[in-house]
């Protein structure tokens, strides 16, 4: 599969089930990914970036609201940083759990197959 079919194929599930269910859906289709994909290169850093991707386009999609921005203000001056530390966090911490998650799937998936042979 290609690399952006497939990146553009984990970021629409990865946003789809984080509306949802909630930010658990990172973890379980990165892990369930990297559990199917292990044997692909870098798979890990392709679904964090897919996570990225999807909770950029959820961001966006939310920010059409005029109450987006004013949460970000306000929790963002309640915790001293810039609005716009608030979103490099967020989606830093999107990419992070896919990464790790998938990067535990692999494993798994590796060690799995191993035991087949």
């Amino acid at each position: 599969m290609k690399t952006v079919r497939l990146l553009v194929i984990v970021a629409a599930i990865v946003a789809a089930l984080t509306w949802i269910v909630g930010w658990w859906a990172v973890p379980l289709v990165a892990a369930m990914t990297g559990a199917l994909l292990w044997s692909r290169r870098g798979i890990a850093w392709l679904v964090a970036f897919a996570a990225a991707i999807s909770w950029s386009a959820l961001i966006l999609v939310d920010g059409f609201s005029e109450r987006f921005g004013a949460l970000a203000r306000i929790v963002g001056a309640t915790l001293m940083v810039p609005a716009s530390a608030l979103l490099a966090v967020t989606l830093l911490f999107a990419a992070l759990l896919a990464w790790s998650a998938a990067t535990l799937g692999a494993e798994i998936g590796r060690v799995t197959r191993r035991g087949d042979g």
